[in-house]
């Protein structure tokens, strides 16, 4: 897929996307809750979606927990048993940084955005250090498009006709996805008492994503808008919580099973998005498998 990523503001990025056909399929690739650099993240999973997702032709956007970060030397969360291999040294967060730029290389042309998580926010907290900050500056000395957002913000979708006559026939298609890493979870509603917050507060939003509590839903929230001519319309909007690549439920034991925490949907989402010449921007979601 061709696009141009321009980044207006700290809470706004645009990805500009020429198209010439309106039943064309633009695929996006959304994830969160990674933590690539714990050994419980299931990196095999994580390599088939992202190679499923050059094989698409589409773009990938991860939101937040990218990294776990939780091995410092002062970290109380750290165990002896969560560390691989190859970050174990005196530079530990250098080790890690550097890892998870060259593990994501194959793919970087292909990433546009990485936001923090909680993850990502203890450690400049705690360490003044920012990681995905370092990440994403290794990833763009090396060529990649990737933007760095801050926990909230925005993206823009915007398709336009790429034939300049076209384009004066043709309106611009604009989606908006409002994203927040998570903050309301729920063991039994699994998050999606969520959705209804986040869109009383990002109400311009179209598509709205949140992370954090590793739960991996779709689900339609329709409502009432009224046009210039004083007609209503009923419009979908959709809230996606991205699910996790940690699969910390394994071997009978563990701080998630000692927490009674449900187990978790492993795997990312797709938003599949097509211009409409009358209608806008028609959205697909499904589970990545």
């Amino acid at each position: 897929m061709k696009c141009d990523v321009i980044r207006h503001s700290p809470e706004l990025t645009e990805i500009r996307v020429p198209y010439t056909s309106t039943t064309a399929q633009y695929n996006f690739f959304l994830a969160s809750d990674i933590h690539l650099d714990n050994p419980k993240c299931d990196r095999k999973l994580f390599k088939k979606h992202l190679d499923e997702m050059k094989e698409r032709q589409g773009k990938a956007l991860f939101f937040g927990d990218i990294m776990c970060l939780m091995q410092g030397k002062k970290d109380r969360r750290g165990s002896k048993g969560d560390i691989r291999p190859e970050h174990l040294g005196g530079n530990y967060f250098d080790l890690v940084f550097n890892e998870t730029a060259t593990w994501l290389k194959p793919w970087q042309d292909d990433i546009v955005m990485m936001s923090d998580g909680n993850h990502e926010t203890a450690i400049i907290n705690h360490n003044e250090v920012d990681p995905l900050g370092n990440v994403v500056r290794i990833m763009r000395d090396s060529g990649s498009p990737v933007e760095h957002m801050r926990y909230q913000g925005f993206v823009w979708f915007t398709f336009y006709m790429e034939d300049a006559a076209q384009q004066k026939q043709e309106k611009i298609r604009r989606l908006t996805l409002g994203f927040h890493h998570g903050t309301w979870g729920g063991v039994i509603t699994k998050g999606t008492l969520g959705g209804g917050r986040y869109a009383s507060i990002m109400p311009d939003a179209d598509v709205i994503v949140n992370g954090h509590n590793h739960e991996r839903t779709i689900v339609a929230h329709p409502c009432y808008r009224i046009n210039n001519k004083g007609e209503q319309r009923i419009e979908q909007r959709w809230h996606i919580q991205t699910g996790t690549y940690k699969q910390e439920f394994k071997g009978g034991g563990g701080f998630a099973i000692e927490k009674i925490v449900m187990p978790k949907s492993l795997g990312g989402i797709w938003l599949k998005l097509r211009p409409r010449a009358s209608s806008g921007v028609e959205i697909t979601c499904e589970p990545a498998t």
